[in-house]
């Protein structure tokens, strides 16, 4: 049987050996991801939302 896959000693990327390029693109989308998230965040928390469904008014009940 003959098997087709490399090892990881045969791929170029395997023991710190790839290349700046790549390096700094993986990087990228890392500090970007974050970035993102980071900036969600920060609106999430800033933003307001009403919790109510309706109207205290509409249904003529007062609760107390």
């Amino acid at each position: 049987m003959i098997n087709g896959e490399p090892t990881l000693s045969k791929l170029e990327d395997y023991n710190g050996k790839e290349s700046k390029e790549k390096r700094m693109t993986i990087w990228l989308v890392i500090l970007s991801g974050l970035l993102l998230g980071a900036t969600y965040g920060a609106i999430s928390v800033n933003s307001t939302v009403t919790d109510s469904l309706i109207e205290k008014n509409q249904t003529g009940i007062m609760k107390y």
